[in-house]
């Protein structure tokens, strides 16, 4: 009967039976009463079939949707979806914030510093102004003269050189007056290092559950922030 078309966008005219007439006329009925579970989509017409909120993408916007997608009109919902992962996976259970959260992030490879900033011991105004840091984020003075915001990229410590993250993290004569400090009360003594280098060493020397390796970080994240807030 159908001819390679679908039910949904046959025609009720010509030469029909009075019985495929009727089940035609009943088709905005029967919608109302299905919920379509596309699964992998093999199944379903992507441009026909009342799969989007109980109607079909041609009923939504028209027939130039199929022209402009430059698919087939036979293409399946198959065609346009790929493999994902699924986090509500049975119908009725609470809803989660959390479970949200986790399945509209973007997810990426962790980084080495992750367990610097993101322990279970950290200071929260802390933990997020280091990451802000290690991000490259904080507006320096150097980035605010790119934006027009500020005349001078000198550092707001006085001591005459450019105010950039790696300036002001700890090459900076107060800075690294700060930070040595820290480090001694830590019972670290070595040279000051370069940002990079920094955030290297702490990676390494700062990652383990021991005490020591928890204040080294607690004292680390301390440090950045105060200096920021001291700086501003």
């Amino acid at each position: 009967l159908l001819h390679n078309s679908n039910l949904w966008t046959a025609t009720s005219h010509g030469h029909l039976s009075w019985s495929w007439r009727q089940i035609l006329r009943l088709r905005p009925l029967a919608k109302e009463h299905l919920i379509y579970k596309c699964g992998n989509g093999e199944h379903f017409s992507l441009w026909f079939d009342p799969w989007v909120h109980g109607d079909s993408v041609h009923a939504l916007y028209g027939h130039r949707v199929i022209f402009e997608a430059g698919l087939s009109k036979h293409a399946r919902v198959k065609d346009v979806i790929r493999e994902d992962s699924t986090h509500w996976d049975k119908v009725g259970e609470v809803f989660s914030t959390a479970c949200a959260f986790h399945g509209i992030r973007q997810r990426s490879l962790s980084v080495d510093w992750h367990n610097i900033v993101w322990h279970s011991r950290r200071i929260p105004k802390h933990a997020f102004i280091l990451w802000l840091a290690l991000r490259g984020a904080h507006r320096t003075k150097d980035k605010l003269l790119a934006f027009g915001v500020v005349h001078s990229v000198d550092c707001a410590f006085l001591c005459g050189e450019t105010e950039t993250l790696q300036h002001l993290f700890f090459q900076c004569p107060f800075s690294a007056m700060v930070w040595r400090e820290v480090l001694l009360m830590c019972n670290i003594v070595r040279p000051l290092l370069p940002w990079v280098d920094e955030v290297l060493w702490m990676s390494t020397h700062a990652r383990g559950s021991a005490f020591h390796h928890t204040m080294r970080r607690l004292a680390f994240a301390a440090t950045v922030y105060h200096l920021w807030i001291e700086r501003n």
